[in-house]
């Protein structure tokens, strides 16, 4: 009587190598797909928070009948906020102080960014309730640019597009990032540095 005996089964080397080179190569082909979508998805949430900014200055200003600041003295210009003027108009936004913001309403809140200072902080709002201070980074590690159009009325009316200086935005408020790429063309709006600068406007 011939006893057979089972061989085990398995995968052989070469067939291991084989699978594993269709893996790298399938994600050699889809990581730009997926990192280009990522980017897409960043873009498209940093312009719903510009939108967030925008009515939470629209609520101020329901609120108040004037536009919010972050200075010492109402604004006579609408040129783009320095660092501690935007970091004290999200601080006002953020219901930190009570001078101007009387009645220290919470009009816009983010989560606190990633990272650990200035240098590094992305994605988020940082807020320092000692200094009275509120700053909004992208998640590029970038200030929001943000600028008010403090003169209201004549026939220019609205705030310098900060691309162009000669096309006027008709808004109250701009506020936008550089995106990923950290750059911004001032010589022409539809240039490739600006068109992934996610904005309100």
């Amino acid at each position: 009587m011939k006893i057979q005996t089972k061989r085990a089964q398995g995968f052989t080397l070469v067939e291991l190598l084989v699978v594993i080179a269709i893996i790298a190569a399938l994600a050699v082909i889809a990581t730009p797909a997926v990192l280009r979508a990522l980017t897409k998805a960043k873009i498209t949430r940093v312009s719903a928070i510009c939108k967030s900014v925008e009515m939470a200055v629209d609520g101020f200003e329901g609120e108040y009948n004037f536009l919010p600041y972050g200075g010492n003295d109402y604004p006579a210009t609408e040129d783009e906020l320095s660092d501690a003027d935007n970091d004290g108009l999200m601080a006002v936004l953020a219901g930190l102080e009570d001078e101007i913001n009387m009645k220290s309403i919470t009009y816009f809140t983010q989560e606190e960014p990633k990272g650990n200072s200035d240098a590094t902080y992305k994605d988020g709002m940082h807020v320092d309730r000692g200094a009275g201070t509120a700053a909004l980074y992208d998640p590029w590690g970038d200030r929001y640019r943000i600028m008010l159009d403090y003169i209201q009325g004549g026939d220019d009316d609205g705030i310098e597009h900060p691309y162009n200086a000669s096309e006027i935005i008709r808004r109250k408020i701009v506020i936008y990032s550089y995106g990923p790429d950290g750059k911004v063309d001032t010589t022409s709006i539809t240039n490739r540095d600006n068109k992934d600068n996610p904005s309100n406007f």
